[in-house]
């Protein structure tokens, strides 16, 4: 990881770190609004039609399977408003290499193939049309059904700090108990439930990633089996390394796939536990029960 850095900083500069930071800082203030708005949508439904409770009740919190089927739901609604920004962000991130031009003297001159985020999107609707902007949309809600660990996990781990907070308090001697308020709860909740989200998920994100990455001109996985094609070729053992050859290889081909797992682990805790933190908040000012 800190190879990487010093590679990007020395090739690109201190801002190529941030390079591809537009559409996600646009959009997921969109799309994380989407996420968890659906989330409680899905909730209240599941408690209203599939357990016939008022979802106000104090008695409507759902089984964490129905939090995991809510989760599961939130997460494909969010995929047709995060696959564009995705898209976009991987585009950039991605591009280092440099377009040669040919001008009409003979000379030649090189520019990176995309100039920013309105640059990228106005190539691929005119490569693809409009429905370019959702390729690897397939792979973004295989990626998103993982919600389904998250928001499963997240309800079990707060009915766990919770019981173990109240059993806790019951003897002074425990004075660290007093840290399990209801907000620290929420926030370690949230921070292991991002965990759990991305040991599940991180295989779908680097098939999704490598679709999104693929050149327009010259696609390596064209079509619609293009995501099956990126699963073999991940799965398939490297030549350079023959320890993943055979049956007993499997180990290595598996941490091979988690490579670079290690940095999203990082960002995902305090990222994710401020954001549900911050969600529960509103939620409970607002007086909505889900």
């Amino acid at each position: 990881m800190i190879d990487c850095v010093r590679s990007i900083v020395r090739t690109e500069g201190a801002l190529g770190v941030y390079k591809g930071c537009v559409p996600p800082a646009l959009g997921w203030m969109f799309t994380d609004s989407i996420l968890l708005g659906s989330l409680h949508t899905y909730r209240r439904y599941i408690a209203r039609y599939l357990l016939h409770k008022d979802p106000g009740q104090k008695d409507a919190r759902l089984p964490i399977y129905y939090q995991a089927l809510a989760g599961v739901g939130a997460g494909w609604t969010n995929s047709l408003a995060t696959t564009p920004v995705e898209l976009l962000k991987t585009k950039l991130q991605m591009q280092t290499q440099r377009v040669t031009l040919r001008h009409a003297n003979g000379t030649t001159s090189s520019k990176v193939e995309f100039q920013g985020a309105w640059d990228c999107a106005r190539q691929i609707v005119r490569h693809s049309g409009v429905v370019g902007l959702w390729h690897a949309l397939p792979a973004t809600l295989l990626f998103r059904t993982s919600f389904g660990a998250m928001f499963g996990s997240y309800d079990w781990f707060q009915n766990r700090l919770t019981t173990w907070a109240d059993w806790y308090r019951r003897d002074a001697s425990h004075w660290y108990a007093w840290l399990l308020t209801p907000s620290s709860v929420t926030f370690f909740s949230g921070g292991l439930a991002a965990e759990v989200f991305w040991l599940v998920a991180y295989p779908a994100d680097v098939i999704k990633n490598r679709l999104m990455a693929d050149s327009l001109q010259h696609p390596q996985y064209p079509g619609f089996k293009g995501m099956s094609k990126v699963a073999k070729d991940l799965w398939a053992p490297s030549h350079q390394s023959p320890r993943e050859l055979g049956l007993l290889g499997s180990p290595f081909r598996v941490r091979r796939i988690y490579t670079g797992y290690l940095t999203c682990a990082l960002r995902a805790f305090p990222t994710n536990a401020g954001a549900l933190l911050a969600f529960e908040t509103a939620m409970y000012f607002m007086d909505v029960k889900h």
